[in-house]
């Protein structure tokens, strides 16, 4: 790889790509543009806690990305889920970069469900910059809040918030972490197709708007599509879901970037808590 291309790549990553803060997880969040905030899944720890109050089987799974297809900026992480009698705890864990630059993000979430049709939810978030040589790293602590709601038997709507108070994380420059404010809708037209979009705000760049559709040919097989207008991208994937291990190909496309392939494994083990009168509300897959 040309050095020279490096610092210039890192750049537009961390400025797209909401650098320092929270940008969603997952192989199947990222076959859909990223359109994830009405998703129930375990990536839900870190793209809408809100949701995790749904989840009623205990889940763990790991994804690994190579951004533009360059190995230093790769990202890769693992999330897990627990429910207990009242509500679900959630941990997450993302890693992006390389030995001379690497961002960490580490979130505790719980969920609850206020009633059969809205779940809430929030998380605490231990952040983690290290740049090599003499710049040394810096941390910080935020969190987030999330709610899903189910409208309608096809219609489920979806808000979060990511770092409302403006945690800082370093003195130099007074630099913040970007607070992310997201809204999401999610439509099933039937048992096999459900479309979903979603506008994102941050507060250091401009709204992005991401739309997916997820459609089941098959019994324990997914298609998925995606498109995401800031940075503007295409997305695609495919999974497969088989006795409760899941498993995710995807990728995102940048006009001048290039691909960037993403794969996700995950497992629900355990009993399922969910009370008959629950599955109104379950994902497509457990229809």
């Amino acid at each position: 790889m040309n050095k020279r291309l490096l610092p210039l790549l890192l750049f537009l990553s961390c400025q797209l790509f909401a650098s320092n803060g929270e940008g969603p997880l997952g192989a199947r969040s990222a076959a859909l543009g990223h359109a994830s905030s009405t998703l129930r899944d375990v990536w839900s720890t870190r793209n809408n806690q809100g949701s995790i109050g749904f989840l009623r089987q205990a889940e763990a799974g790991a994804f690994a990305e190579n951004r533009f297809l360059l190995k230093e900026l790769t990202q890769s992480g693992f999330a897990a889920v627990v429910p207990i009698k009242k509500g679900t705890f959630g941990l997450c864990y993302s890693s992006l970069g390389y030995k001379l630059y690497r961002e960490s993000q580490l979130s505790l979430s719980y969920g609850i469900k206020l009633s059969e049709n809205i779940s809430a939810g929030l998380a605490f978030d231990y952040l983690n910059t290290k740049i090599a040589d003499i710049y040394g790293q810096a941390h910080a602590f935020t969190g987030s809040f999330g709610i899903t709601a189910r409208l309608l038997p096809q219609l489920t709507i979806a808000t979060h918030i990511y770092n409302p108070f403006r945690a800082k994380i370093t003195d130099y420059n007074n630099e913040k972490v970007p607070t992310i404010f997201k809204v999401g809708a999610q439509y099933m037209f039937t048992k096999k197709v459900f479309l979903m979009a979603e506008a994102e705000k941050t507060s250091a760049q401009t709204v992005n708007i991401k739309a997916g559709i997820e459609y089941i040919p098959a019994k324990t097989v997914y298609i998925r599509a995606g498109a995401c207008s800031y940075p503007t991208q295409a997305a695609f994937g495919v999974g497969v879901n088989y006795k409760g291990l899941k498993i995710d190909l995807s990728s995102m496309y940048h006009s001048i970037l290039g691909l960037s392939p993403q794969i996700g494994l995950s497992y629900a083990f355990g009993k399922d808590k969910s009370k008959s009168s629950d599955s109104v509300i379950q994902e497509p897959e457990k229809l």
